[in-house]
């Protein structure tokens, strides 16, 4: 296992190397909440002991790799995933899974179309899979945490990273 997995700079470096168009990251601060909500509905359908499907599996290995990336975010990212799974646990949010997989697509869309139209780039997806589909909501909750002021020495050595990348 690389010792860059467990680097928080790393990556949100590799992440950000593909997302420096504010048009782009706005569409993305939008759609992935979209797709991880949507994606989690879907998952949530499939049992796997009694109670526990396949979206708290999910979560917790989500939440566990962001507590091992960085604690502080890790837990604020574990939380927002446990609202995420109380919600669809206690039906608090009624959705089908017609319209989960419609707001699964059209999420999924929307980024292509930011990364054709605005970034001028492929996605990050196409170059990890796995990377980028467990990533991207935990680097939209720093680009979030960025615009409020949090973590501005990060924020900068992430520019700085993605400067030496693209020279």
């Amino acid at each position: 296992m690389s010792e860059e997995l467990f680097n928080l700079r790393s990556q949100l470096s590799f992440y950000k190397y593909y997302h420096s168009d504010r048009i782009n990251v706005l569409i993305h601060s939008i759609f992935v909440p979209i797709i991880l909500f949507s994606g989690c509905a879907i998952l949530h359908h499939i049992k796997l002991y009694k109670a526990v499907t396949l979206t708290h599996l999910m979560s917790v290995l989500y939440g566990s790799f962001y507590c091992l990336l960085y604690l502080p975010t890790g837990l604020l990212a574990s939380s927002l995933l446990l609202m995420i799974n109380l919600c669809l646990d206690k039906n608090w949010v009624q959705i089908s899974i017609t319209e989960s997989l419609g707001l699964f697509a059209l999420g999924w869309v929307v980024q292509f179309i930011g990364h054709g139209f605005f970034e001028h780039k492929k996605p990050a997806v196409l170059d990890n899979l796995v990377q980028s589909l467990v990533l991207a909501p935990y680097f939209i909750l720093f680009e979030f945490l960025f615009k409020l002021g949090f973590f501005e020495t990060l924020n900068k050595q992430l520019e700085d990273d993605i400067d030496k990348m693209r020279a």
